[in-house]
């Protein structure tokens, strides 16, 4: 490798590092935010929030990694512009054909990393985020009771005893009074057993009790006879307690796997299929454009061009959830896909328009120009006339 590629390596690197972290950050401190938020009114314990918040990285990363490529090829070659360096290199015979291929080269393990991140590993992030969220849902409950002491419940509903909790969730020897208005008479219900636990249970979160008893009319027993309470034996009893539920996860559409997109023959599904597979190409192209949008002049700043290579990148990433809508509702061709953005994209990254127009201004002039008449077609061409 010469001296001059690792030089450029080099600096795309550092570039590339230096704007993925400030783009991390700003990305990481709304999503932390959020979920501090979440965590603040209950719905998302807090002792999962950087275990989600780290979850997170992956999407982030499918989104922002074209807008990275475009910025840290951008800004690390305009500075060569900028400090005359591309000057001498291009005195020194260096075409731009070198600078194309360099950046071609390391702009191609980033596509691949984009690829993996896009198909496989964005879909497991959303899946064990929910799963997490899930889980840590089903122990929350437990979080808001204290093993050994009688629990009221939230507006007087009742109280709730455990014995001990453990590390998983068991909770041991429990009872539960329950209070409950049936044909305007209030109904005591008082529920023991040796072992329970959290689950859910068509979509409820559900406390699931094993080989106890249930009380039903205890409250009135001062004033009725004894016959009036009613005792029953269970093997397994599932109670809701709407305190201590909470509502949960649905999964999301993102995780689900490349392999069953590609199977299925919805056009969501297709059309999710389709955003995975072009999102790696727009760390090419977005790099591409980034070199072209490199050159800058004498007195052009080095962020010059920051502002308009954002809007590019906005224009590029609105296309494109556009077209994936259209695949969606079969406004668009599914033959067609999404490709014809990142093509045309290609297209004006790969294309000199400036050299176009100079070779295609001499043609045009020459087509404009009057043809001369020669000396005896005019003597003809008036003798014709007379």
């Amino acid at each position: 490798m010469r001296i001059l590629d690792k030089y450029l390596y080099i600096e795309l690197l550092k570039t590339f590092f230096a704007v993925l972290t400030v783009l991390l950050l700003i990305t990481f401190g709304s999503e932390a935010t959020k979920l501090l938020a979440m965590a603040v009114e209950g719905k998302v314990p807090s002792s999962i929030v950087l275990q989600v918040l780290l979850l997170k990285i992956p999407p982030a990363l499918e989104v922002i990694l074209p807008l990275v490529a475009l910025l840290s090829v951008m800004l690390s070659v305009g500075r060569l512009y900028q400090d005359q360096e591309m000057v001498v290199l291009s005195s020194c015979g260096i075409s731009p054909q070198y600078f194309q291929k360099r950046v071609l080269f390391f702009l191609i393990p980033l596509v691949l990393v984009t690829a993996w991140i896009s198909l496989v590993v964005t879909p497991w992030s959303y899946k064990t985020e929910r799963l997490i969220i899930g889980e840590a849902q089903t122990l929350s409950p437990i979080s808001g009771l204290v093993p050994g002491r009688f629990n009221t419940l939230p507006n007087e509903a009742g109280v709730f005893y455990t014995k001990s909790i453990s590390d998983s969730g068991e909770l041991s020897n429990i009872w539960i009074q329950r209070q409950s208005k049936a044909k305007d008479a209030e109904q005591d219900l008082i529920l023991v057993a040796p072992i329970g636990r959290f689950e859910w249970i068509d979509g409820k979160l559900m406390l699931v009790l094993e080989d106890g008893y249930s009380y039903i009319g205890m409250h009135d027993h001062a004033t009725t006879t004894p016959g009036d309470v009613e005792v029953k034996s269970f093997k397994r009893f599932e109670v809701l307690i709407p305190e201590l539920s909470s509502k949960p996860t649905r999964p999301a559409k993102f995780e689900v796997g490349t392999d069953v997109l590609w199977a299925s023959e919805a056009l969501e599904s297709q059309a999710l299929l389709q955003w995975r597979l072009v999102t790696p190409f727009g760390v090419l192209v977005l790099g591409l454009i980034g070199l072209k949008m490199s050159r800058t002049g004498p007195r052009e700043g080095r962020f010059a061009k920051v502002f308009f290579a954002l809007v590019l990148y906005i224009i590029y990433n609105q296309l494109l959830m556009v077209g994936r809508d259209g695949l969606t509702t079969g406004n668009w061709p599914m033959s067609i896909g999404l490709w014809p953005v990142p093509i045309l994209f290609l297209i004006l990254a790969l294309v000199d328009f400036r050299q176009l127009n100079l070779k295609l201004l001499p043609t045009l002039k020459s087509n404009n120009r009057p043809t001369k008449v020669s000396e005896p077609q005019k003597r003809k061409h008036s003798g014709n006339e007379d």
